[in-house]
């Protein structure tokens, strides 16, 4: 019983941990995270799903990816079912790429780099698509797509350990 409370509500509260802070972030350094034509976008939430996904079974992370993203839609975007669709990608990529690789922090931060790098060229074509932005693909690569993998694997380094060990411990 002590169990199921401990994972059924502090993942939860993990997870809206780094969802905020993936927004005080942004507020906070954003004249460093928007610094001229480059953009730097947090996604801390995306690393925490992915991390927890190698801990917590696909099933309950499916769940709360699902729940996320339909909240990160209506707070971060405002067009529902964009994160609700790529959260649960992820996840379920992750559980996929786990099964036959290592699972070592090179490893997860390469996976990291795989899924962040999937998320952000969905997102570049579905903006496109829609005609929210007229950026070429080379500008996305240079200016977006860059400087969020390298922000975000930097923003990894920092989480890993202290993460890790906190799922470690809402799971013993």
């Amino acid at each position: 019983m002590i169990e199921n409370w401990k994972t059924s509500t502090l993942i939860p509260l993990v997870i809206t941990f780094f969802f905020l802070l993936d927004g005080i972030l942004t507020v906070i350094f954003s004249e460093q995270f928007l610094e001229g034509t480059k953009v730097m976008t947090p996604r801390l939430i995306v690393l925490v799903l992915i991390l927890m996904s190698f801990y917590i079974p696909r099933s309950r992370m499916l769940v709360y990816s699902i729940i996320f993203g339909l909240v990160y839609d209506s707070y971060y975007v405002g067009i529902l079912g964009v994160y609700v669709l790529l959260f649960p990608l992820v996840v379920y990529l992750t559980e996929k790429m786990k099964k036959v690789l290592n699972p070592n922090p090179i490893v997860i931060g390469m996976m990291i780099i795989v899924n962040l790098s999937l998320i952000e060229t969905y997102l570049y074509l579905f903006y496109q698509v829609l005609g929210y932005t007229t950026i070429n693909w080379a500008t996305f690569l240079a200016d977006r797509l860059g400087p969020t993998l390298l922000l975000n694997l930097v923003l990894f380094i920092a989480v890993f350990y202290p993460l890790k060990k906190t799922i470690e411990r809402i799971q013993e």
